[in-house]
């Protein structure tokens, strides 16, 4: 039962996945080349640009969400699961990016 819910957040994840991991993956190339005073400047760029991509999201796939509220995942939960994850991601790859450096 737990596998269905993660698996409809892995889908509603890659409607934006490609954009986000781009911006991650700039965001970790600046902090590797210009070293760890980026950091504060980077991780509030990544949060504006997740701001803007769930505003985007919002916007233009409105009836998108119908169909993960009736396999019984609220928007909420489709935001908050997603949005947590990346910048987890982010945070987790920029201490390793840290280390390499």
């Amino acid at each position: 039962m737990i596998m269905k819910p993660i698996r409809l957040v892995i889908t509603f994840y890659k409607s934006y996945a490609v954009t986000s991991l781009l911006i991650t993956i700039s965001c970790l190339t600046i902090l590797y080349t210009w070293g760890g005073n980026t950091f504060t400047a980077l991780f509030w760029f990544k949060v504006f640009t997740l701001g803007l991509i769930y505003f985007y999201i919002n916007a233009s796939n409105k009836n998108v969400f119908y169909y993960y509220k009736n396999l019984g995942l609220t928007k909420k939960r489709l935001w908050i699961s997603t949005l947590s994850f990346d910048l987890l991601l982010f945070l987790a790859l920029s201490i390793l990016t840290g280390y390499l450096k």
